[in-house]
């Protein structure tokens, strides 16, 4: 199981509050935006590290989660209410295959 940051997880669900207002959709965009460049950045950096290759599927676990945050996207930008539904697949998703870091190391 991978760890996840809890300022990561913080911003996720705080997204999840402001999707459902239409006032707040263009900042919704630029956070989602925000977090597909960060996903695209850790999948190039899991593709060129051999260390993990296809034993751990890391490449294979950030390409689904940026896929399903590029559907977020587009959704928002089409203005959906379907966006939402998606993001909670996506929290889904976070709390199946991560746990918080912890405290202190």
């Amino acid at each position: 199981m991978l760890m996840i940051s809890k300022e990561a997880v913080q911003s996720v669900m705080s997204l999840r509050d402001k999707i459902a207002d239409p006032e707040r959709r263009a900042e919704c965009i630029a956070e989602v935006e925000d977090m597909v460049e960060m996903k695209e950045s850790h999948l190039a950096r899991a593709e060129w590290g051999s260390c993990c290759g296809n034993d751990c599927n890391l490449a294979l676990q950030i390409e689904h989660e940026l896929r399903m945050l590029e559907s977020v996207l587009e959704l928002l930008k089409a203005g959906s209410a379907q966006a939402g539904s998606v993001l909670e697949r996506y929290i889904a998703l976070l709390q199946e295959g991560y746990r918080p870091e912890p405290d202190h190391w």
